[in-house]
């Protein structure tokens, strides 16, 4: 008897392949969202420790021209860690967005290897019925003809 033959077998080579590119898309995802996210966290620590700076002592006196400096360099470091917040919310959309696109490719190709899978079962059946048939075919063969009436 022939082998099995899945018809299909270039599509599910097809999907395995854009599995494996989702996933990599996903891992590159997760990369630069777990990169934004210590540059996140790196803003908000630096965000804190300027503000700290920036209040100073109690009772400090301090000249005006400083206050101006002081209250640039929280505003700035405020918007450096609002920015930073801000790429890491849409690479934490990016990441998933890309998961749900690796479990649609994922399922796709499950759904056509239990497709082949079903398929190499029926042909495993139809091939045992086959060689039944062949089996019972030759042993009737065999088997002594008797010849009309007795």
């Amino acid at each position: 008897m022939k082998r099995f033959n899945f018809r299909l077998q270039n599509l599910l080579h097809l999907r395995e392949s854009l599995e494996k590119m989702q996933g990599a898309e996903l891992g590159q995802a997760e990369r630069t969202e777990g990169a934004l996210r210590v540059t996140a966290e790196q803003s908000g620590t630096r965000l804190a420790a300027i503000e700290e700076q920036a209040a100073g002592p109690a009772g400090a006196a301090r000249a005006a021209g400083l206050w101006h400096v002081v209250g640039l360099s929280v505003e700035a470091a405020r918007a450096n860690a609002d920015l930073a917040a801000e790429e890491l919310r849409l690479a934490e959309e990016q990441r998933a967005l890309e998961l749900e696109r690796f479990n649609e490719a994922r399922t796709a190709r499950r759904v056509l290897e239990k497709l082949r899978e079903r398929r190499a079962a029926d042909w495993d059946v139809e091939v045992g019925r086959a060689e039944r048939r062949e089996f019972e075919d030759q042993v009737i063969a065999r088997l002594p003809q008797k010849d009309g009436p007795s």
